[in-house]
This record gives C-alpha cells, structure tokens and sequence, in this order.
C-alpha cells in the first residue's frame, strides 16, 4: 500500500490543509459567496410583502358544565380551557365562518380567495395557562388584514350565537305553537264552565267540591309542568335531529349503563310524582326523592360524554354535542311519559272521589278541574316562551373580545435581513464544500509543492516555463519604457 496522500483510506484533515484549500480557493468561495447573497437579496425584495393582524379573544368556562362535553371535568380545570379553545378554534376554521368572511372581504374582488388558501393565512394560538386565544389572519396589506382579522372574529361570534340560538329558537317556535292551542283550550274550559254555571244557577261550588277541586289542584300543576317539559323536550329533539342529519353518518349510544340509567331516572320521576300531591317541597322525602334525580341526571350525562368522546373521538367538537344533546331530550321525554302514565293514574284514583258527588256537583267539579289545568298549561307555556325569547336574544358571553385588531406597522414577511444572512450562509457553505469538493476530488499536481503534499517526495529543480517567462519580461520592458519617456521629453523642454 503506498504511503502518499493520494489514498483516501490515510487521508487527514488538519489546520493547515483546511487553510491552505481556502487560500488556493478564495476566488470561488467568494464568487458564490456573493452570487448567494445577490440572489437571496433580489427574491426578497421580489417577494409581495404579507401583513399579519393579530387580535386576541377570551374564551370563558361555562358556569354549569352539568349538560356539556366536559361534564366530567371540574371547573377551572385546566383540561376544560384547553378543550374549549380546541372546540372554538374549529368553529372559527369552519367553513362556514371562513367562507362569510370571505364574502365580506372580497366583494369587490374579480377573483375570490378560496376557502382552502384562506385557512392557510388563519392562525389561533392559545396563550399558555389562560383564557386568551390569540388569532391571527395574514393579506397582501395592512387594511386587508385588519378588515380580515375582525371580520373573521365578527362572523365567529355570529356563528356561535346561531348556534347557542338555535335550541332556543326552536323550543320558542314550538311553544309558541302550543301556546295558541294552549289558549284554545283555556277559552273552550272557562266557556264550558260558565255556560254551565249559568245553565245550573250556581254562584259558587259547594265546600265539599270545592275541597275536592282544591285536592287535584297540585295534579293539575303537575300534569301543566310535564305537559311544558314533554313539548320543549320534544322540540330540542327534532332541532337537533335536523342539525344531525347534515352531517354524515349515525350514532347509536349503545351503553347498558345508560340504560340502567334512563330506567333509573324514570322511575324516580314516578316516584316524584307519587309524593307531591301529599307532600310539600320541603318535605324529607320529596327533597331527597329530587336530589336523587339530579345525582342520576349528572351520572347520565357523564356516561354519555363518555361514550361519545370514545366512539366519535375525531368527529367536530360541533356534531358531539349535537349527538349529546339528541341523546339527552331523548331521556327526558322518556322521563315526561313516565311521569304522564303516573300522573294519569293518580288522577283516575282521583276522580274516584268525584263519583261519590251528585251529578251537578261531578259535572261542575270537571269543569272546575279542566278550566284549572287549561289555564296551568297555558300560564307555563306562556312563562316558558318568554324565557325563550329572552335566551334567543341575549348575546352569549363565554367569548369576548379583548382587543381588535389593529393595522400593523410592517410586513412579517420576506424578512429581508433574514433571507440575505440565510443567504449569506448557505452561500458560504456551498462555496467552502465546493472548495474543498474539488481539492478531494480532483487531485493533480501543478508545482511543486503539490509534490511535496501529495507525494512527501523531495523536489531537486524545477524547469521553467520559458514562453510564460519571456512574456513577463517582456511586460517589465514595456513598464520601464513608459516610466523613460516621460522623464527625457520633461529635461528636452527645461
């Protein structure tokens, strides 16, 4: 095996090779040195300047999670602020959001934005340990970022108010559909019990019927409340129902917990029932009987979070709640039948004790209790409605915004600076792998010192290279020539 410098197996890099390639080099490294740092220069001052606007939001926990998602997880937890920033986060990117705020932004543009380059320019950042989620939109200017930053938070803060709305809206369209039946029925009762009154020529009931009447009074209560909750139920059913069937594919809670549940809760609702119409609110057994109801309730719906997080764990934060909210008035009405099979026979066992009355006395003492639950239903369903109307209206809270954006000073990129030193950079080590690329790998022997580098072999002489040195003297003749003349043409004129 040779010894020289010519097997790459030896081959050794130390000090003075590095700056002996870099001397022999220099010209190169510099040229692509500056070509680098030439063309970085030129793209970014090509490069469309982009504006970013940054405006931040503060996202608020609900004070009763006892019917979300997140009924699991203790408030103030810092699980619930992160699925919650999560959930609003995908609202905000939705398209529906996006494509609004297109709309508004690009109105007078020839050519759209479309959705899919838009959400490139959308950025949410949660601040680390707090409620502040911060949004940020990116546009050829300052104005079309500002205009596009708060048009974007605008049109998510309509968009979760249709949302949030959208329940109630629905429970108020249905009642209030009731509510004309409801008062239907109230004018039919109390007509029907005047007509008789007048027909019959009594002022007032006896004492004996009007204790009855009295007695099935709080059914009648009853029955008005359930009749209230069986119709809103109803209506946050069908309203979520409507919003599923947009969305593709179907969920079936399939839990035998939940059923143990949904039957627990229902014979509770029963027994509840049982005990009113002979006990007041206060009662030992009525209070426990009610706090029973509300620990199975907050069970129920945390199995069912439970089950739907497991089942639809990558489906829109959106569609989970819709699933839950469907499942929940789905209990609830099977809550209100038990309760109106129970309450329909107490009322028979009730009515009873009107077959013990005269004929008149049994006739006016329907008519007292049928006027009676008319106008229950009716005063309910009226406080219902307008407890909708206030909800549809009202703006929701949990985000607000803490503050809007502004035009910003300069664009975020091309970073000008930072492009010319990444250029700088990479130019630097591209001419210094070429250099030393070529010294590698393109060995050959110009002088004598390659000799001695390359070989480790003693040099006795070199031959001269006579063309290339009579042109030199001939350059140093011509310089001392022209340094001659100048000198004898000034002492002829002195």
């Amino acid at each position: 095996m040779s010894d020289s410098k010519f097997d790459d197996t030896e081959m050794t890099l130390d000090l003075a090779d590095i700056i002996r390639v870099i001397r022999k080099r220099v010209r190169l490294m510099v040229c692509i040195f500056l070509i680098a740092v030439f063309v970085a220069g030129v793209i970014s001052f090509l490069i469309p300047p982009t504006y970013e606007a940054e405006t931040t939001l503060r996202i608020k926990q609900p004070k009763d999670l006892a019917d979300s998602l997140l009924a699991d997880v203790p408030i103030g937890n810092t699980l619930v602020t992160q699925q919650l920033m999560s959930t609003y986060a995908e609202i905000l990117k939705s398209r529906t959001v996006v494509e609004d705020m297109i709309v508004k932004t690009q109105s007078g543009k020839s050519k759209k934005v479309r959705y899919e380059d838009m959400l490139d320019r959308i950025t949410t950042e949660p601040v680390k340990d707090t409620e502040i989620l911060k949004i940020k939109v990116q546009a050829g200017s300052p104005k079309e970022a500002k205009s596009g930053t708060n048009t974007l938070v605008d049109c998510f803060l309509a968009r979760l108010t249709t949302l949030v709305r959208s329940e109630d809206a629905a429970v108020g369209d249905f009642i209030g559909e009731r509510l004309i039946e409801a008062k239907q029925d109230l004018d039919r009762a109390e007509d029907a019990l005047e007509q008789f009154k007048r027909q019959q020529q009594i002022v007032a009931p006896e004492a004996e019927t009007q204790a009855l009447v009295d007695n099935l009074s709080k059914l009648n209560e009853l029955k008005a409340e359930n009749t209230v909750n069986l119709a809103a139920s109803r209506a946050r059913l069908e309203s979520a129902q409507k919003q599923i069937s947009q969305e593709k594919g179907e969920f079936i809670a399939d839990s035998p917990l939940i059923e143990q549940y949904k039957a627990k809760l229902a014979d509770l609702e029963v027994e509840l029932v049982s005990l009113l119409p002979n006990y007041t609110d206060k009662h030992p057994k009525v209070i426990a009987t009610r706090a029973e109801i509300e620990e199975t309730r907050n069970k129920l719906n945390t199995e069912i979070a439970r089950v739907i997080n497991a089942e639809t764990p990558s489906m829109n934060p959106i569609y989970q709640g819709l699933l839950q909210g469907k499942i929940q008035a789905e209990v609830e009405i099977a809550a209100a039948n038990a309760q109106t099979a129970a309450l329909n026979k107490i009322t028979t066992e009730g009515e009873e004790d009107l077959t013990k009355l005269p004929a008149k006395e049994q006739d006016l003492a329907r008519l007292m209790r049928d006027d009676s639950l008319a106008q229950d239903i009716y005063v309910m369903l009226a406080k219902r409605r307008e407890e909708a109307k206030i909800s549809e209206v009202m703006q929701p809270t949990d985000v607000q915004i803490v503050d809007r954006a502004v035009l910003p000073d300069k664009p975020i990129k091309p970073n000008k600076r930072m492009n010319i030193l990444m250029g700088a950079f990479l130019g630097l080590l591209a001419g210094s792998g070429l250099a030393f690329a070529l010294e590698y790998l393109y060995k050959t022997i110009n002088n004598g010192d390659d000799i001695d580098y390359y070989l480790d072999l003693p040099v006795l002489g070199n031959i001269p290279d006579f063309e290339q040195s009579a042109a030199m003297d001939q350059r140093r003749l011509r310089k001392q020539i022209g340094k001659l003349i100048p000198k004898n043409e000034k002492e002829e004129k002195a």
